[in-house]
């Protein structure tokens, strides 16, 4: 929805937007709980089974004529990527629609901040260095752009750990690389981007 919103996409974009978000992993409901809350690393034939919800849920839901078809999109190719090598079906950036290019970084900066059965969140500044480094021809720039210009700076403001214990506030996110920012610790000021060595390790408040 925020990233729909800093997009100054209209209110009913929005609307199917939210809804293919809360919709996108429902062919989940098909995968065997063994391998949804497997501790370890999936097998291949696991990871096949597991690259199948997408499809499941694209059937689940286009038996409902009120479903949008931007939802079903969205259901269908939220692992699609921008050069073609996502799944299920490898379609290539220019055939993704725009909701479904937002869903998929959604889903990326959600999985990756949040505790899973098989690994510990991360920090929100890790992912948005994953998607400012990692994420080229994977990810739509334009959505990945819009997501670190705006939601870095939600965390001025929040205390936070570094790499060598000391604990500190955001205070600044510097636009040219959101990832690194200033860190008030007592009174002195850590900027991330001179002090390469320095990193936040956890959010924690």
């Amino acid at each position: 929805m925020l990233i729909g919103k800093w997009m100054k996409l209209d209110a009913e974009k929005i609307r199917i937007l939210v809804q293919a978000g809360l919709m996108h992993d429902i062919g989940k409901t098909k995968v065997p709980m063994e391998i949804l809350n497997k501790l370890g690393k999936l097998t291949e034939e696991e990871f096949e089974e597991m690259k199948k919800h997408t499809v499941y849920g694209y059937r689940i839901l286009e038996a409902v004529p009120s479903v949008d078809k931007d939802i079903l999109a969205a259901v269908l190719m939220h692992h699609e990527k921008e050069d073609g090598s996502g799944y299920p079906t490898g379609l290539p950036g220019k055939k993704i629609n725009l909701l479904t290019k937002i869903v998929t970084v959604a889903d990326i900066f959600d999985a990756m901040t949040s505790n899973r059965v098989y690994k510990e969140k991360e920090t929100p500044f890790d992912v948005f260095k994953f998607m400012e480094e990692e994420s080229l021809g994977k990810l739509s720039p334009v959505v990945v752009n819009v997501l670190l210009n705006n939601m870095a700076n939600y965390y001025i403001g929040d205390r936070v750990k570094l790499n060598n214990g000391d604990i500190g506030e955001v205070v600044y996110i510097n636009p040219r690389c959101v990832f690194r920012p200033i860190v008030k610790v007592g009174e002195r000021y850590v900027d991330l981007l001179l002090e390469k060595d320095a990193k936040i390790n956890e959010i924690i408040s």
